[in-house]
């Protein structure tokens, strides 16, 4: 394991802590004003051994509805036409809580429902995930969950918060010691910048949005709120500015139950956006693929095993990554 993984997993570990008494700092969006879209800026670079990458899952409401309309979602709608759009890209199934095992994991692991490992009658699963193989490889990573109630916290659901959205704690690997330090509250956008613009910042970060800002219970106009609010302070990072993706995709398509793709996918069709300077001005891409696409491009540029159907994923897109 190199210096450098060591050190970001120490970061990691204490700004994380640092940052979770900031958990409810952040005022409701229902009843705030957005922040100007910021989508062109220019933050310092630093040097770092790996690539730093991304993952925000929005929820239920599809391509038609936010990228195929753009009226309530102009901030979305303005990172699409900056960056790169794969306009048809799918998900794997329904309901949720399958889509994001095969995010996770490259496979449903035979999940149908939305039970969850936490009093809900499935899990915890011994096999891999990303967040197994990153750990086992020594890259620092975090997943924040807005709104869960602690870190590492095993209960199926809490106000906003729904397990069944956390891929991460469905897995055996992910639930021991080291969990709390990886699977988190989401502390804000300000203490996730601070951490963010740290020497040693995690190379992989995956964020759920609460259920009022993930689009699932709330509107896409609030979902895009959150994006506008949270987002700009990612894209001004030096964690961005050094081979920096974001990559913002759905779990399903409530409205397209049975659109497919590639042979896996029967989810319908859901946004799927990459930010990144190597993304910069590509707009729309025709490529076909679907969440185990983005498993494996995420392992792809982490040098890691391609879990599960994420070995055969129609596409692959690291090219796009920073």
């Amino acid at each position: 394991m190199s210096a450098i993984r060591l050190l970001g997993a120490a970061t990691v570990t204490a700004l994380a802590a640092a940052c979770a008494s900031t958990t409810g700092a952040t005022p409701p969006l229902r009843s705030a004003s957005p922040s100007p879209a910021v989508v062109g800026a220019t933050p310092t670079a630093v040097a770092h051994a790996e690539p730093h990458v991304m993952v925000i899952v929005e929820e239920n409401r599809g391509d038609a509805a936010t990228l195929g309309s753009c009226s309530a979602d102009p901030y979305l709608c303005s990172l699409a036409t900056a960056y790169a759009s794969l306009t048809s890209w799918y998900a794997i199934t329904h309901p949720s809580a399958p889509n994001y095992l095969a995010l996770d994991s490259g496979g449903t692991q035979g999940v149908n429902s939305d039970c969850t490992p936490d009093g809900g009658g499935c899990g915890p699963f011994p096999g891999r995930d990303l967040g197994g193989e990153l750990s086992e490889a020594g890259i620092p990573w975090v997943a924040y969950m807005e709104s869960m109630p602690s870190a590492c916290d095993r209960v199926g659901s809490a106000g906003d918060y729904a397990q069944k959205h956390n891929p991460f704690m469905y897995f055996s690997a992910n639930r021991g010691a080291a969990c709390a330090a990886h699977v988190r509250p989401y502390p804000g956008a300000s203490a996730m910048s601070a951490v963010l613009d740290s020497g040693t910042p995690p190379d992989f970060v995956w964020i759920t949005p609460n259920l009022a800002h993930d689009m699932h219970d709330g509107s896409v106009t609030e979902g895009d709120w959150w994006l506008r609010a949270n987002l700009p302070a990612v894209l001004a990072s030096a964690w961005f500015a050094a081979h920096g993706t974001v990559i913002i995709t759905m779990d399903e398509n409530d409205a397209s139950p049975s659109g497919t793709c590639c042979g896996n996918a029967a989810g319908g069709r859901v946004p799927m956006l990459v930010i990144s300077a190597n993304a910069r001005g590509r707009g729309a891409i025709a490529t076909r693929g679907d969440h185990y696409g983005t498993l494996r491009t995420i392992e792809s540029a982490f040098g890691l095993p391609l879990l599960g159907n994420a070995a055969s994923a129609a596409a692959d897109l690291s090219g796009l990554l920073g």
